[in-house]
């Protein structure tokens, strides 16, 4: 796995739930997947130690008290914009996808997924790619992938040119008025 990156990131871990953040800490030191340098209950803690401990990777819940996730992501990538922020979440709505998109968010993944969709979501944007969660709901899906073919830059168009894929969303598959697309194998 974790090809030519870093063999296990640096991970910060921001949520509100203590006892959410002791599980997924343990399951991703026994797992291997990288060492969780840090956690915080909420945006303004993880704020307070993002230089001091310069991660390489977030995971980032959107609702919690003082700072939420949008606003944490924000001063974050404000702060370090070659952080990789993944939202992990609890909410499916379409707006929360959006906004995180538009922050700046590399993945995002909601907290019903396995194990091995978290631990390819880290695999995919440890490599510099994007990856959100396909458990969107369907009415939004068209919305949404016209809204990340925007946003996206032309060295994300060149390279899903050059892979035949983009890994924005898993069903936006060979659109004809933009580039030509795959789902992620």
């Amino acid at each position: 796995m974790f090809e030519n990156i870093k063999i296990k990131p640096d991970i910060i871990i921001v949520d509100d739930h203590q006892i959410f953040r002791q599980g997924l800490k343990a399951i991703i030191n026994f797992e291997g997947v990288g060492t969780i340098i840090g956690e915080a209950s909420n945006g303004e803690e993880f704020i307070e130690q993002l230089t001091s401990l310069k991660p390489d990777l977030v995971l980032m819940d959107i609702d919690m008290p003082q700072m939420d996730g949008f606003e944490a992501t924000q001063k974050a990538l404000e702060i370090m914009p070659e952080l990789k922020i993944i939202a992990f979440t609890v909410f499916s709505e379409a707006e929360y996808y959006s906004k995180m998109i538009n922050i700046g968010a590399k993945g995002f993944i909601l907290k019903s997924s396995g194990f091995n969709e978290l631990e390819k979501a880290i695999e995919i944007v440890m490599k510099g790619e994007n990856y959100f969660t396909g458990s969107i709901p369907d009415i939004h899906k068209q919305d949404l992938e016209a809204e990340v073919i925007d946003k996206a830059t032309n060295k994300d168009i060149e390279n899903s040119k050059t892979k035949g894929k983009m890994l924005f969303f898993p069903w936006i598959v060979n659109r004809k008025d933009s580039v030509n697309t795959q789902c992620p194998t």
